[in-house]
């Protein structure tokens, strides 16, 4: 990213962030993934249950590694597991003292949306879990709640269903087709407009571009 495209992206994350914080999201900003990646883990500590939903923007961040490097046990659902270990696991998850997701759009106006496919990560991210982290790259800022289903459905969804090799519609034609295929990842979309007075947060947005 050159220095232009940097700052204008420093600019666009800031507005962001303020009006995160103005609808009582804690945020910080960071310029690069790196930098982010470690505030999270010193977030977290040693010795603690750390929920995961299966964000790419986790992964690509590095925290799995680091936080069981750092003494943290990581509950999430792979993919052998039958729908009722799915379930114990999810709710566990939930229950845990920290859970790990990443929205798919945050707005200019500090809501974020989310997307799901059976709500555990829906689930976890409103309530449950002793403090909830929300990661977003750059690239996932957008004008309004109307570009961010846009891009939810056109960018997000149709990214994981080609990476988890879905057979659905929209990975033939490369757009959503609100179909009513049994294999469909986009069931359930959570909007965060304000923060939920009993869940605690804390948004972390960083300057590059990470996950879908």
């Amino acid at each position: 990213m050159d220095t232009n495209l940097k700052a204008a992206g420093m600019k666009r994350l800031d507005s962001a962030a303020a009006a995160l914080r103005k609808n009582g999201f804690d945020t910080e900003v960071f310029t690069e993934a790196a930098s982010a990646a470690k505030a999270v883990v010193a977030l977290i500590g040693r010795n603690k249950n750390v929920g995961l939903g299966g964000s790419m923007t986790t992964a690509e961040l590095g925290l799995p590694k680091a936080l069981k490097k750092a003494g943290n046990k990581i509950i999430t659902h792979t993919p052998e597991m039958s729908d009722t270990e799915r379930v114990r696991t999810w709710l566990k998850a939930q229950a845990a003292d920290f859970y790990i997701a990443s929205p798919q759009a945050v707005t200019a106006k500090g809501e974020m949306i989310f997307v799901d496919g059976l709500g555990n990560r829906a689930a976890a991210v409103l309530y449950g879990p002793g403090k909830v982290i929300l990661l977003a790259g750059v690239n996932k800022l957008v004008g309004d709640t109307e570009e961010g289903l846009w891009r939810m459905r056109n960018v997000a969804a149709l990214a994981n269903n080609f990476r988890l090799k879905k057979d659905n519609p929209c990975v033939r034609t490369g757009k959503c087709e609100d179909c009513a295929s049994p294999s469909r990842i986009c069931n359930a979309v959570l909007m965060l407009w304000k923060r939920p007075r009993l869940t605690n947060y804390k948004v972390i947005l960083v300057n590059e571009e990470l996950g879908y």
